[in-house]
């Protein structure tokens, strides 16, 4: 039985566009976000670098992430102590008081918006969307045990213009987390100590400010 060239034609076209679907989104990170998106809590350590384009210096912050479900928090230590906490609805940035800087602690209440929205990229690329709906892979390069993938951003309303992630290929975690802002700073985010909780523990995710404290809302 021959077949209508129009109908070879369509299959084909199936063929491929199902073809270019698969690469768009490499198995190893749907795995990936399957993994994170499911946990019931993960823990790990965080080494932040931001190198400034305009003012030409580089800083970096260490402390410890904990996230689940899309809810997230971060406590830095280093170089200066504080605190994000994002409970599904509000952003609380804690600043704490330092000897150079003595006061009240400073806390800013908001809702997430362009400005503030890439403070939770690692909690949000693991929260409830799954990863193929947030970036589109522009590149994948293999790093020895590892694998290097160059992205983009899928968010219109996301002030960050590329991306890089290193997977661990056989561990299926990320490593490393890289990007560039529409300023031009680039923020590498260096991850240990990952551990996936079998517990879960809402009480990370909340937070009220002490009564002494200054509270800012934008």
């Amino acid at each position: 039985m021959k077949w209508p060239l129009i109908f070879l034609l369509l299959i084909t076209d199936h063929a491929i566009c199902k073809t270019t679907a698969k690469e768009e989104t490499p198995v190893l990170l749907q795995e990936l976000s399957s993994k994170y998106r499911k946990a019931n809590l993960i823990e790990m350590a965080v080494e932040k670098v931001v190198k400034s384009d305009l003012l030409g210096k580089e800083t970096k912050y260490l402390g410890k992430i904990h996230m689940a479900e899309g809810l997230f928090r971060w406590k830095n230590q280093m170089p200066e102590e504080s605190l994000l906490i994002f409970d599904g609805s509000t952003i609380w940035n804690v600043q704490y008081p330092t000897a150079e800087f003595p006061g009240p602690l400073q806390v800013t209440k908001a809702k997430v918006s362009k400005k503030n929205r890439s403070q939770l990229l690692v909690g949000s690329l693991f929260g409830k969307e799954p990863l193929s709906k947030q970036i589109k892979i522009i590149k994948q390069s293999p790093l020895g045990h590892d694998t290097l993938f160059e992205a983009k951003p899928l968010a219109q309303d996301l002030s960050i213009t590329a991306m890089t992630l290193i997977v661990d290929s056989e561990k299926k975690t990320l490593k490393t987390l890289s990007y560039l802002d529409d300023v031009g700073n680039l923020t590498t985010l260096n991850f240990s100590q990952i551990q996936f909780k079998t517990k879960k523990d809402k009480s990370l995710f909340k937070y009220s400010p002490p009564k002494d404290a200054q509270v800012t809302s934008i």
